[in-house]
């Protein structure tokens, strides 16, 4: 089975490959940097799954499906996409045999994917309407875009930075300002949390605490604790443990 893995980051290539290689299946590995040699590589040798980032410079993933549009029908690959993007937004189309892979990808999340492709390599890929499925797939995130918080301007110095809400892990009031946490950064906004929570997607953040909004899907670990109190881990660099308050300890229970 000849599989494309597509990352802009070299290290996230080298583990995805790594991966593959360990999961005892008989695989032909190649790699793509980008979206446009992505779509050359498509063409040229026609791989049956591609494994997707969705966030890269220039033509992101979901540009490249745009341009799987134009190619003949039969050479379109499976797609799985490989992010840390809404959850909820991609699992809706988990029925239609496209796939996703939350970073850090896991050996077992994997093979049930690569289970899946093998299944598939055995019927006819384009019965369900694959190019229909992107379609819907790009108008639902396009839509989300319009409705929801992307980006968020942080000021540093002389300097105003544009950070993807995907890329965040945390935001937690401090006093009049609420700092926000990505995987490896800290950064000061005077945005209140309460008004950064009436922005965001909901499905994609959680207030757990009056100061603590949480994207769902770095969240790892549900810990309870003496007297019926309840903490989250987070999948950030320092495993960060978060307290719930009480009025929102419902919600954290249903996830």
């Amino acid at each position: 089975m000849k599989v494309l893995v597509v990352d802009d980051e070299p290290l996230a290539r080298i583990r995805m490959r790594k991966l593959l290689l360990e999961s005892g299946k008989n695989l032909e590995i190649d790699e793509a940097d980008g979206a446009d040699k992505a779509l050359e590589k498509i063409m040229e040798s026609k791989p049956f799954a591609v494994f997707l980032d969705i966030q890269m410079p220039g033509k992101g993933g979901f540009e490249l499906i745009e341009d799987l549009e134009k190619i003949p029908k039969e050479d379109i690959p499976y797609v799985i996409f490989v992010t840390a993007f809404d959850k909820y937004a991609i699992e809706a189309f988990k029925k239609n045999a496209i796939d996703y892979l939350l970073k850090p990808v896991e050996q077992e999340r994997l093979m049930q994917t690569l289970e899946k492709l093998a299944a598939f390599e055995h019927s006819n890929k384009h019965e369900n309407g694959l190019d229909d499925l992107y379609k819907k797939l790009r108008n639902l995130i396009e839509n989300k875009s319009d409705k929801y918080l992307q980006r968020l301007q942080v000021r540093v110095g002389d300097r105003t930075l544009l950070i993807n809400t995907a890329d965040i892990v945390r935001f937690e009031s401090d006093e009049k300002y609420t700092a926000v946490y990505t995987n490896d950064n800290r950064y000061i906004i005077d945005t209140p949390i309460v008004d950064l929570e009436s922005k965001l997607d909901p499905e994609a953040f959680i207030r757990v605490h009056r100061a603590n909004l949480l994207a769902v899907n770095r969240i790892s670990e549900i810990r309870r604790q003496f007297p019926g109190k309840l903490s989250v881990v987070l999948n950030d660099s320092v495993k960060t443990v978060v307290p719930v308050g009480r009025n929102y300890a419902d919600k954290v229970r249903d996830l």
